[in-house]
């Protein structure tokens, strides 16, 4: 044991010194021969000396020797400190099996199990699950020997490559349910058993297992397990777009959940409901059922669905081009979501607000918001990693305390001689280690300041130049779906005028009276479409305002250039497609092509140049 602590705490420590790039590669190797000794004194002093500081946990499992006391302390620290947990039920089993206690050697496994469960190392988990049914099988705890099933088939369900696996488990289940003769317990492995198959999208099994929980009386007993199993049908009626139907089983659920008061259920209901509507296209009752779903699971503060639902909801008002509410709604959704840290409904709300602020024109603050959509994207995927680190540390921590405990079982403790002589013998050998060390570190230290420069310089001048490449990606990339909208917008301008012309020509035949008439209309016309022209002047002027510092550099070098030419050149510049070009200026490819084959020559560019290249260095 003392070992295996050694060398996992030095390695931990050497990953450290390793990574900090301000030590010098000499000094690492006297930091970590310091790190080995001081980690094996206090290992050492852990395990032989009784005088020094020791571990309270350490002495509560050396010295508890009452199976209720383990298992309460192993419940109580399951969470907190999941290697302490451990120990105490691991403790508790030995004794659960020096007593032949079968029923409590089946609670210790079962413990055991949970922890592992929750340090997210399932095999190991279920490989104690399943030692505890085989002591439940011989003293008959059917009800136990279910419970576990239903736990083993969840936790394949959770694990996509195991997933198969979980109808296994719930068919032995659905025997021990039946065995045990309770009703309740049977309508609930029914509802368990439906849901798999829903997970595994296999519709038609799940209903049959749905229908055989419906034909059960609705009883105080009975009546909630049947409230699920009717909104859990009209999903998959939702799924198949059996709409009326549908809504007809969310209607009997509703009135259950209103009657039994199931919170989280009547909110599920309203947002099926709400789901529906929108899906034959009656917005209004599919706005009414959102919010509906939004104020009850607020109140009943089920936040996860709060923020689905007002999710939906403002994605509802963005199809019916209501902008304004549907900022609204996203606005308070991303300020309630990144104060709670719910980063991952937080980015994407973000995303579809930057989007709102666009279909308006406001690009600066769509920019802005975009901008906030990458870093919660990016907290979001730090927590997600942060969360599977954690689990992946705690299940080695755990399936290490296997091996640590086995040994710690075995030894024995030193004689206080042998303790005395062993801090003497180490404590002379880590002064000899320490004199070396220091005229290591004194002969280095200049070629450790030389090379800690250059290695911090370099990694600045890194740093500054991918900052400088990101921000003028996006730049372009922003600059290019302006361009895009002045492009659709110049589309409409076309379609609006050529009608006109062609109006024009048939009104020169008519007479004169006629003319009159048909010339106040076209005016009227006109007057109505006023905003299309004076958009046009606004994006042209932001066009202008986006490509103002370029623009000014290229008719400084390039007096000459033309007015038509500039605009060109900024097209060129966010290496726009000809075929793109044509579109916004109007004009067919073989004349952005002539145009460009001008610009090359008042450039001077050879054959083998790139121009946009030659653009983005002016």
């Amino acid at each position: 044991m003392i070992i295996c602590k050694l060398y996992l705490n030095c390695i931990l420590q050497n990953t450290y010194l390793c990574s900090n790039k301000k030590i010098s590669k000499k000094m690492k190797k006297a930091l970590f021969l310091i790190l080995i000794l001081s980690s094996f004194i206090n290992i050492w002093a852990n395990n032989f000396s009784s005088n020094n500081k020791s571990n309270d946990s350490d002495k509560i499992i050396i010295n508890e020797n009452r199976f209720d006391k383990l298992i309460y302390l192993a419940e109580s620290y399951i969470k907190t400190s999941p290697e302490f947990a451990f120990n105490c039920a691991h403790k508790a089993n030995t004794i659960a099996r020096n007593n032949n206690d079968i029923k409590q050697e089946a609670e210790s496994y079962i413990l055991i199990g949970d922890i592992f469960n929750r340090g997210n190392t399932y095999s190991t988990a279920i490989n104690y699950y399943e030692k505890a049914i085989e002591k439940l099988i011989n003293i008959k705890e059917y009800q136990s020997i279910y419970e576990l099933y239903r736990k083993i088939a969840i936790i394949y369900k959770e694990h996509e490559s195991e997933s198969k696996w979980s109808i296994d488990a719930m068919k032995n289940a659905l025997i021990y349910a039946q065995t045990i003769k309770s009703q309740s317990t049977i309508i609930e492995t029914y509802l368990d058993f439906a849901d798999l198959y829903v997970f595994h999208k296999n519709y038609h099994n799940a209903m049959e297992y749905y229908n055989k929980v419906l034909k059960y009386d609705r009883n105080d007993k009975n009546i909630r397990s049947i409230a699920r199993a009717l909104t859990s049908k009209a999903y998959i009626l939702i799924k198949e777009r059996n709409y009326p139907t549908a809504m007809q089983l969310l209607d009997s659920s509703l009135n259950i959940c209103n009657t039994e008061n199931y919170q989280l259920l009547e909110v599920i209901n309203n947002g099926y409901k709400a789901e529906i509507s929108d899906s034959i296209k009656d917005y209004a009752n599919a706005k009414n059922y959102y919010k509906k779903a939004i104020d009850l699971s607020y109140k009943y503060e089920e936040f996860d669905e709060c923020g689905e639902y007002m999710y939906k909801l403002g994605k509802l008002n963005m199809k019916l081009d209501s902008i304004s509410p549907a900022i609204e709604v996203f606005k308070i959704l991303c300020d309630s979501t990144e104060k709670f840290k719910m980063f991952d409904i937080c980015y994407i709300s973000y995303y579809e607000m930057s989007k709102c602020y666009a279909n308006i024109g406001d690009y600066k603050e769509a920019y802005r918001l975009f901008n906030k959509y990458d870093e919660c994207y990016d907290s979001a995927k730090l927590a997600r990693q942060e969360k599977e680190l954690e689990e992946i540390h705690t299940g080695y921590l755990l399936s290490l305390n296997i091996e640590e405990f086995k040994a710690n079982e075995l030894k024995s403790s030193n004689s206080k001689n042998q303790r005395i002589n062993s801090i003497i013998s180490i404590t002379a050998v880590l002064v000899i280690i320490i004199l070396c060390i220091s005229l290591i570190v004194l002969f280095s230290r200049n070629k450790s300041l030389y090379n800690k420069n250059i290695q911090t310089t370099y990694e600045q001048q890194i740093k500054i130049n991918k900052m400088e490449n990101d921000l003028m990606e996006i730049q372009l990339k922003n600059n290019k779906e302006s361009l895009i909208n002045l492009a659709l917008h110049l589309k409409s301008y076309i379609d609006f005028i050529n009608p006109l012309k062609n109006e024009l020509k048939e009104i020169i035949e008519l007479p004169e009276e006629e003319q009159k008439i048909k010339i106040k209309g076209i005016y009227s016309n006109i007057q109505n479409n006023t905003r299309l022209f004076n958009n046009t002047e606004n994006l042209n002027k932001q066009i202008d305002d986006i490509y103002k510092d370029f623009l000014e550099r290229l008719e400084e070098k390039y007096p000459s250039i033309t007015k038509a030419e500039k605009r060109l050149c900024a097209m060129l510049y966010i290496n726009m497609s000809t075929k793109e070009i044509a579109v916004i200026t109007n004009t067919t490819l073989r004349s952005v092509e002539t145009s460009r084959y001008r610009l090359r020559k008042k450039f001077n560019l050879s054959r083998d140049e790139d121009m946009i290249n030659f653009l983005r260095n002016i």
